[in-house]
């Protein structure tokens, strides 16, 4: 009786024992698919999914592609003190917003998109706890989209490049990987470029101008598969789909998939490799690199068709725990460990 007292009165006093460890993820675009594609569910749906399998208390919150709504939720995050808060910081907006207030104590880690070296030192100088990052290598994607398309085309290459913005990290990156590819080969030229904001709507307005005035262009290239989708539906209205290859940076459902040409991929499972290093660093496991940037693209084939599926079903078939530094022998986190990981189970 007296042992039974005595363990009940301890866990009254000590409540946090048994808590799950909770992290707080701002995602900047929308919950469900929208003009610039479903990516940002995507990414949603892994981290939740990695985060079950660790038994994190992951609440998501969505800014719906606005920069104002977007400050809003990462200072209420920061005011809810969770044991970690994810961000993406796109066109450095949060790091300013970080910058203008008092230290932060709670870790951050950010995803996709993080500041640079200048901004990560200034945040450190401001007493803004920083915990690691992890990044695509996104002129591996923009290098290897180009590549692919101009072997697909088998003719001098010239080129339509439809980029996202003109400022984040990952479209100025990727613009860089299509440049090297082109620099690297005596056939290719960038004939016209436009920046679409990631939306298949901008692409297709943009697009009707180039193909009608460019005749010449027989490839496009495009950051995401939403502005591929806009350049299709501009060929399909001028009759010129036919003569012209598209490639898009993404990786679409079928449906999708079957309207473009290449599409290359992967970036989307970084959210759930955040979930994954968050989960060590507030267990106290070595996670390598405190800034990691990863080539994890890969071109879009039958097997990652039945992942995106999976996601898309809330049926991931991935036990992530086996990429945590806690497992006896931990994985090295790439698409073909996801796909060998999916494969034993639903694939």
């Amino acid at each position: 009786m007296l042992k039974t007292v005595f363990i009940t009165i301890c866990l009254f006093y000590l409540p946090g024992v048994f808590a799950k460890q909770s992290i707080i993820f701002i995602n900047p675009g929308h919950a469900d698919t929208n003009v610039t594609g479903p990516f940002w569910f995507e990414v949603s749906q892994l981290m939740q999914n990695a985060a079950k399998d660790f038994d994190l208390d992951l609440t998501i919150h969505y800014a719906n592609r606005n920069h104002i709504e977007m400050k809003s939720l990462v200072a209420k995050a920061i005011k809810a003190k969770p044991d970690m808060l994810i961000l993406v910081d796109e066109k450095s907006v949060l790091t300013q917003q970080l910058l203008s207030l008092s230290p932060v104590p709670t870790p951050i880690y950010f995803l996709l998109n993080r500041p640079s070296k200048q901004e990560l030192k200034l945040m450190s100088d401001h007493g803004i706890n920083v915990a690691g990052s992890v990044v695509p290598d996104n002129k591996q994607a923009g290098q290897l989209l180009a590549n692919k398309l101009i072997e697909k085309s088998q003719q001098a290459a010239n080129i339509f490049a439809i980029n996202g913005d003109y400022t984040t990290h990952a479209a100025l990156d990727r613009e860089q990987g299509l440049k090297q590819s082109v620099a690297a080969n005596t056939s290719a030229n960038i004939t016209a470029n436009a920046v679409a904001n990631w939306s298949t709507k901008q692409a297709y307005r943009q697009s009707l101008g180039f193909f009608r005035h460019q005749p010449t262009i027989n490839i496009v290239w495009a950051a995401n598969d939403a502005m591929a989708l806009g350049a299709i539906a501009a060929l399909d209205e001028l009759n010129k789909r036919k003569n012209v290859v598209v490639g898009a940076i993404n990786w679409p459902l079928r449906a999708v998939a079957e309207k473009i040409d290449v599409t290359i991929g992967g970036h989307v499972t970084l959210g759930a490799l955040a979930i994954v290093n968050v989960h060590d660093l507030l267990n106290n496991y070595s996670t390598g690199a405190m800034h990691q940037e990863v080539a994890i693209f890969s071109q879009h084939n039958e097997q990652t068709l039945k992942l995106v599926e999976q996601i898309h079903s809330d049926n991931v078939a991935i036990n992530f725990r086996v990429f945590s530094k806690a497992h006896i022998n931990p994985l090295h986190f790439s698409v073909e460990s996801l796909l060998l990981e999916a494969t034993k189970s639903a694939l």
